[in-house]
């Protein structure tokens, strides 16, 4: 793969978990989002922080020398919901879940110099 397509190849999978963790940071901070996650017991505070960080780390993936970085910590936060989604057996939000983790390692790949090597 030329380095020109890993470059697009980048920047789509990148606006895609931008605009999946934006709207849903925006959501969180509106509040739509608080009856589920109030429900399973978590305050409104914490959801609201939540929804902030989301927001930052979403704007994070648009700068290409933070882009690693944010991509490492949603890797991480998603790797966290993976597990409160098959706590509270949420299927639909195990498998969005999985397909950040993928998505968010594939930023992380083709962001470090390790998709370089021959």
């Amino acid at each position: 793969m030329t380095y020109q397509m890993k470059n697009y190849l980048l920047w789509f999978i990148a606006l895609i978990l931008f605009s999946e963790f934006m709207v849903d940071g925006f959501d969180k901070l509106q509040g739509h989002d608080y009856f589920a996650l109030r429900a399973w017991g978590y305050s409104c505070s914490f959801i609201a922080i939540l929804g902030f960080g989301e927001i930052v780390l979403a704007s994070g993936l648009l700068i290409p020398k933070s882009r690693k970085w944010a991509a490492m910590f949603i890797f991480a936060l998603t790797l966290v919901s993976t597990f409160v989604f098959y706590a509270h057996q949420d299927i639909i939000g195990l498998l969005i879940s999985v397909m950040n983790i993928g998505l968010a390692a594939i930023v992380i790949w083709y962001g470090s110099n390790l998709s370089h090597a021959h």
